[in-house]
């Protein structure tokens, strides 16, 4: 039998001990991360389940802290086979005789266990303790039981492991620690509320002389090292205030890495942001809140993004973090854009064949927008200005030309576009026309992505929060048409002309600028770039509340102008290569080549080979002025009887042409929808009076559901029109 017993015996055991070992919970914890900006500034530290720790490898531990703790903890750690009878016999010997125990009556392989499992409570916890430490030391070896004790214990502070603990109390590796260092941090396991050297610095030190004399009995140093370690005064780092800056562009970075495509080194994350373009983004935007807080804006957001290589240097994504909003990340907040893409019809435009002197409508007409609803926009004064060229339309951000634009190139090619510059998007009849007036919902990120496409000359490029080695870049844009977009954008005498006092003082010199203002003053937005930045402002209530008049221009512009000023105190040279345009004399009514007739002549810029080559229809020898029959209405509306206007005859049958006869219009009951009506002669535009169900309404008409019947009256021709109006 005892034959059987010494042969059953091993055997059972090995059988046994693999399974008193579970390898998962030996797995390398989650690490903590520090994120710093560009330079290595912190932003953030985090803490998995709220330990402060980083795993290193043993190789990684200066020899003189393994010696400090198998000394103190576990003298005969390299002959046990995980149980030291002899120190568990001297520890019960201790408790009998104070003053004797220099060490617990556990080996390291114990603790190991303990820190990985716990301690359940009971008769059997010790026992079972005892058999898992003899099975770890059959299936790990003394090296890998040494690396998860370092990297388990803990060190006060809710720090965890010597990789945190030396870089946390001495700002130095565990690899680089002094004798006296390491018998410092030997010291805390034991008692580390007691031992936390930031506030318990003597105890600490009286520990570090017990571990001292420890490593001297057991001959892991000598007594000279001893007495210069015990005589050195230790450097300990006080407690470092948490950093905490730009959360919500944090909160993306650890996302990210989460997702497995942002990687940290030795838990460092490095991003892209810098620190002082921040907190200069994040002042600004602040104080243009507490401005304008009185008139209903309660938060804003900003982003800053450099040109080479789409980099995001600012994201502020709410500047007032306990203000409505402050919680959410603002720049991912779908919002109405305003007329913040309109550069992007007039850059679709220049590529179909369109120059900045092309002669664009600024007149009012019926148009289909989201739904099949009929709706008709007006210029922000609700004046009218006839014919444009679309420099001055773009740089004065005229509706009523910008609706002729995307009707000319086609709401759907608008659409594609957008698409292709990273705003998410419907389909194009969700929107129709007035896609150039920002009826889509889009993020600021999206919208900010789309410019710096513009800035960078047409070639679009991914915005990054982490330093990017290879930065794909591909063309979106044709060259020349968004060379003649930017340069609209950047023309601050245009702006000036439109708007008044322009913000290039604000700025520290030129800039593109554009703005946007949702309907119902609801958001103001603002987009500037130069050479080198994009930066993007949104100001607004995020729950969705109406402005007191706030505009992009007069709330929005003025911040990101000033952001850019900052930005401009802090980088280098110029980062893309500005366009080369050449200029030519036209007329500044008609766009053309100037003929003998065109009493005003200004300067505009081409694209080589893209001047004009028609001289001015407008104007004869004599300088009176011809304009096509499409604007014999605004002409009559504005009584510009004195401009020598002359209008092309018309002759031929009299038609209602807007609405046209038959047409079923939709219309929202609960808004004040008004429409121009129109009417043509012999198919070309001509001047009438209308009247709607016998009750006369001049050329503008508030229609309401049923149907209605429109009399046209041009001199002594007269037609009569049927329309149906339902409502939505």
């Amino acid at each position: 039998m005892l034959l059987v017993a010494c042969i059953a015996g091993p055997l059972a055991w090995a059988g046994l001990a693999p399974h008193l070992v579970e390898r998962a919970r030996f797995v390398q914890p989650a690490s903590s991360l520090t994120l710093t900006d560009r330079a290595g500034v912190p932003l953030r530290l985090t803490r998995p389940d709220g330990e402060d720790r980083r795993w290193v490898r043993l190789e990684e531990v200066s020899p003189h802290l393994i010696d400090a703790f198998v000394a103190v903890e576990d003298a005969r750690f390299a002959e046990h086979d995980g149980v030291d009878l002899l120190a568990t016999g001297r520890a019960f010997v201790s408790v009998f005789v104070p003053g004797m125990r220099l060490s617990g009556g556990s080996t390291l392989t114990q603790q190991t266990v303990k820190l990985t499992y716990g301690r359940p409570h009971g008769l059997w916890s010790k026992p079972l303790e005892t058999l898992r430490a003899l099975a770890l030391e059959e299936v790990m070896s003394k090296d890998e039981i040494l690396e998860q004790y370092l990297n388990r214990v803990p060190f006060g502070d809710r720090i965890v492991g010597v990789g945190r603990a030396s870089e946390a109390y001495f700002g130095k590796p565990p690899g680089a620690l002094s004798v006296a260092e390491a018998a410092l941090l030997a010291g805390i396991p034991q008692a580390p509320s007691a031992t936390e050297p930031r506030r318990h610095l003597p105890r600490a030190l009286r520990r570090r002389g017990l571990v001292l004399a420890r490593m001297l009995e057991t001959g892991r140093i000598d007594r000279a090292a001893h007495d210069d370690a015990l005589q050195t005064e230790p450097r300990v780092l006080a407690r470092p205030t948490r950093p905490w800056k730009a959360p919500r562009f944090v909160d993306a970075v650890l996302s990210a890495h989460r997702r497995g495509e942002v990687f940290a080194e030795d838990g460092v994350i490095t991003t892209t942001l810098d620190v002082a373009m921040q907190r200069a983004a994040e002042e600004l935007t602040l104080a243009t809140v507490e401005r304008l807080r009185p008139r209903a804006v309660r938060n804003a957001a900003a982003l800053v993004v450099d040109n080479r290589d789409g980099a995001i240097r600012a994201y502020v994504g709410a500047t007032d973090p306990e203000g409505p909003g402050g919680a959410i990340d603002l720049l991912r907040a779908r919002r109405q854009p305003g007329s913040t893409l309109k550069p992007f019809v007039y850059e679709l435009l220049f590529e179909r064949g369109g120059t900045a002197a092309t002669v664009l409508d600024d007149i009012a007409r019926p148009m289909t927008g989201a739904g099949g609803v009929i709706f008709e926009a007006e210029d922000y004064d609700g004046a009218e200005r006839g014919p444009v060229r679309a420099r001055h339309a773009l740089a004065a951000s005229l509706n009523l030309a910008a609706l002729d634009a995307a009707t000319r190139v086609g709401p759907e090619r608008v659409v594609e576009r957008l698409r292709a510059l990273g705003l998410r998007l419907g389909d194009a009849d969700q929107y129709g026309a007035a896609i150039a007036l920002g009826g889509p919902d889009v993020a600021p990120l999206e919208l900010a992505r789309a410019y710096v496409v513009l800035a960078r000359g047409g070639r679009s490029v991914s915005l990054h929060h982490v330093p990017a080695e290879d930065v794909e870049s591909r063309s979106t844009m044709s060259a020349g048409p968004a060379a003649i977009t930017r340069d609209i954008l950047f023309d601050g005498v245009a702006r000036r002309d439109a708007f008044g006092d322009d913000l290039e003082i604000l700025a520290g010199g030129p800039f593109a600028l554009k703005t946007g203002t949702s309907s119902g003053w609801r958001d103001a937005w603002a987009v500037v770039f130069d050479d080198a930045h994009t930066v993007l402002v949104w100001l607004g209530d995020p729950g969705g509340g109406a402005l007191a008049s706030v505009s992009g221009f007069e709330g929005a512009a003025p911040t990101a102008a000033r952001i850019l000023g900052a930005v401009r105190g802090l980088t280098e040279a110029p980062a893309v290569e500005p366009p080369h345009l050449v200029a030519a004399h036209v007329c500044a009514l008609s766009g053309a080549r100037p003929g003998p007739g065109c009493g005003a002549v200004v300067r505009e810029r081409f694209v080589a080979g893209t001047l004009p080559r028609e001289v001015c229809p407008f104007h004869d020898h004599t300088g009176a002025t011809t304009l096509p029959a499409r604007y014999a209405r605004w002409l009559s509306a504005t009584r510009r009887h004195d401009t020598r206007v002359e209008l092309a005859a018309a002759t031929g049958e009299l038609r209602l042409s807007s609405p046209r006869d038959g047409a079923r219009l939709m219309v929202d009951p609960r808004r004040a929808t008004a429409i121009s009506l129109r009417a043509t002669r012999g198919g070309q535009p001509t001047i009438a009076s209308f009247r709607v169900d016998g009750q006369d309404v001049g050329a503008r008409w508030h229609p309401t559901p049923g149907i209605h019947e429109i009399e046209v009256r041009a001199g002594e021709d007269v037609t009569l029109a049927q329309v149906e109006v339902a409502g939505i």
